[in-house]
């Protein structure tokens, strides 16, 4: 008899997968973290433009590492939720079919499925969780990619003035 599919072992294919590409993963300490004043920025000496470029650049990483995994596990539980729907709806038609009642509306037809069928609610649930976590881990990466582009252009600009002064 085969294994049932389930979103996990979608996951745990990635995981081996991303494994066997024999790669070092990044370690992050995230006990010692630095806490930089990003509006100390504009008179930051060079040492402390090095620490910002480092942690923003570290932090970034971390979270383009983190949204990846976020986003194949919100993939791997959509896949399987749309493919529960999609049964699930057909059954429900089917059986309406046979003892002959009307076809349902759209919104009808999700609140049937909903209704019959409590795991594809828990998958919806599993699903908008994975969603939302997705967004905030976006928002975080995008705000730490703004400030390590913006103290990279600081870096750009002291050098550049710091070479037609010389």
């Amino acid at each position: 008899m085969e294994k049932r599919w389930t979103p996990q072992s979608a996951v745990s294919k990635a995981d081996q997968y991303v494994s066997d590409v024999n790669v070092p993963s990044m370690k992050i300490d995230l006990g010692e973290r630095e806490e930089l004043d990003f509006s100390s920025l504009m008179n930051a000496d060079t040492k402390k433009l090095e620490l910002f470029l480092t942690v923003y650049g570290g932090y970034k990483a971390h979270l383009e590492r983190e949204l990846a995994d976020i986003a194949s596990k919100k993939n791997a539980y959509e896949a399987a939720f749309d493919e529960a729907y999609s049964s699930a709806i057909f059954k429900l038609a089917e059986e309406r079919e046979m003892v002959g009642k009307k076809k349902l509306t759209r919104e009808e037809v999700r609140g049937a499925a909903f209704g019959a069928y409590d795991e594809l609610k828990e998958m919806r649930k599993t699903v908008i969780e994975y969603e939302t976590v997705h967004t905030r881990i976006e928002g975080l990466l995008k705000a730490y990619s703004s400030g390590f582009q913006t103290v990279s252009r600081i870096v750009a600009l002291r050098t550049y003035k710091e070479r037609d002064y010389a």
